[in-house]
């Protein structure tokens, strides 16, 4: 045989095999797998609202806890823990659970198993609580994502951009926020573990991460130059709270490029109520220029934050 007719015999010959091996497998897989969920016990629209507004509750006595340490209320501290851990303890016994059988088979050998969870992520009734519970989130948010930016500042090579801008958590365009609930327990225990052995600063930590990384937030696709407003107005508030007038000021910055974008999408009505609003930003940032002045006047520069705030809320209602 010459080597031609060997190797077209041999490419015949597989050929053949592949195509055998093709048929067996659709007419007989070699191996299945099933995964099938069933619910245990489930919530009615009443009972789910129940829990959604206790999720909210925790997050609202984590914020009074950080102010009461703040204040070095040791007592009043562990008070507002105390009643998250209530909270925590009533959504755990009254989570949905669900069965989860999954069943895994190859020829006679069949592997099957059972087993009970719960869904541990409750989602936050927040209508009520706007800014007592998502405000303090979204600033915890920002400060932690602050930091981790710039401990990686270094890493950043020049040519491309680092993953670049801050990532945005505004509350105006935020389709749903959940709690993590067992993030939430754990990190209540831990800080009234902290509180009695008198570490305060290590409570803080402790609820500062529930508030960072216990809260999930989803968003909408499209973002709006009037929700990044909102959010960076909070943001120059907190600012300028802690004496960083010079962020404030790059902040405010942002604020008023974002009211000029707005300004350009809606109708001549609304722009000109949003130009309005956008001078006196500028205004303001031009005031914050002296430093030491603005320091001493921080009171009266938070108010007038906050009323721009208030304005561009108004807006979206």
């Amino acid at each position: 045989m010459s080597k031609r007719n060997y190797w077209v015999g041999i490419g015949l010959m597989a050929t053949v095999l592949m195509t055998g091996a093709v048929a067996q497998a659709s007419e007989s897989p070699r191996i299945t797998a099933s995964t099938d969920v069933k619910p245990v016990n489930t919530l009615s629209t009443e009972e789910s609202q129940a829990m959604s507004l206790a999720a909210g509750r925790i997050l609202l006595h984590t914020d009074r806890a950080r102010q009461a340490i703040a204040r070095k209320d040791k007592k009043g501290a562990l008070h507002e823990i105390e009643q998250g851990l209530t909270l925590v303890k009533i959504i755990e016994r009254a989570l949905p659970r669900y069965k989860v059988i999954t069943e895994i088979k190859s020829g006679d050998t069949v592997y099957k198993t059972e087993e009970e969870v719960s869904n541990d992520y409750v989602p936050v009734f927040n209508e009520q609580y706007i800014e007592d519970i998502i405000v303090p989130v979204v600033q915890e948010k920002r400060k932690s994502h602050a930091a981790r930016m710039k401990q990686q500042k270094h890493a950043a090579k020049k040519g491309k951009r680092h993953h670049a801008a801050m990532e945005e958590f505004s509350m105006w365009r935020l389709s749903s926020m959940k709690l993590d609930i067992r993030v939430a327990a754990d990190a209540l225990a831990l800080a009234k573990n902290e509180l009695e052995s008198d570490r305060m600063k290590a409570a803080d930590a402790a609820l500062a991460a529930l508030q960072s990384e216990g809260v999930i937030f989803e968003f909408d696709e499209v973002e709006l130059p009037l929700s990044e407003a909102a959010d960076n107005l909070k943001l120059a508030e907190l600012e300028v709270d802690e004496g960083r007038i010079s962020a404030a000021r790059a902040t405010l910055k942002l604020v008023s490029d974002d009211l000029k974008r707005y300004a350009r999408m809606v109708g001549e009505s609304r722009a000109e109520e949003v130009r309005e609003l956008q001078e006196k930003v500028d205004k303001l940032i031009g005031s914050l220029g002296d430093e030491k002045r603005a320091s001493g006047e921080a009171e009266r520069i938070m108010q007038e934050i906050e009323s721009y705030w208030k304005r561009v809320v108004k807006w979206f209602r």
